[in-house]
């Protein structure tokens, strides 16, 4: 009789593994959206020589939260001068893969000016904001070292007070699309060296 108790506990105790195993295996199969990769975004870093940069990289899913996230470089990679892209790479518990990549520069020569910066150039522009205004704006953007560009000292002993219709045409076409930052960069250029924008 006790054997036949026995037997009837291990079975029920198996098909409840089995039930469970089942269930957690419908959740999971239920679960197709990817897990999400945050960045800091592009990185610069002003060295003139190979240097290791801090990387703050995180991976979040839906069901499991915090997952593991693992990149083809590390904080305690050298960079090298230049660019090096950054690949990143993730999987949930239900097999969602997702993947991400950012670009680390490293010199002391390079352009940095983000997209956002195109909207804040189309005010001005089209004359929603003035010549004093965007230099204002251009300067602080600089001191907070969200914007960089390589520049000469002041070339003149008379400053310029306006922007010249070169620079704005050259900002239309950037803001098209049509001309890179690096290009874009020379008006800013320009105005640093004549005094225009100062530190």
């Amino acid at each position: 009789m006790k054997q036949i108790i026995l037997l009837s506990m291990t079975i029920s105790i198996l098909l409840l593994q089995t039930t469970a195993s089942n269930n957690a295996f419908a959740t999971d199969s239920s679960d197709t959206v990817k897990p999400t990769i945050t960045t800091q975004g592009d990185i610069y870093k002003i060295s003139t020589v190979p240097t290791p940069v801090s990387l703050s990289i995180l991976a979040t899913d839906d069901v499991d939260g915090q997952i593991r996230v693992d990149c083809d470089k590390t904080s305690q990679t050298i960079f090298q001068i230049g660019k090096t892209t950054v690949r990143c790479y993730t999987i949930d518990s239900a097999g969602n893969v997702a993947r991400a990549s950012f670009v680390v520069t490293v010199g002391d020569n390079f352009v940095k000016i983000p997209d956002w910066i195109k909207n804040l150039t189309q005010y001005w522009v089209n004359q929603q904001m003035s010549d004093q205004q965007y230099v204002a704006t251009l300067k602080y953007l600089m001191e907070q070292k969200i914007v960089h560009v390589p520049y000469s000292k002041q070339t003149t002993d008379d400053p310029s007070s306006e922007i010249p219709i070169w620079i704005k045409t050259n900002s239309q076409k950037w803001i098209d699309g049509t001309m890179s930052n690096d290009e874009f960069s020379i008006g800013v250029q320009w105005m640093l060296e004549r005094g225009l924008i100062q530190f």
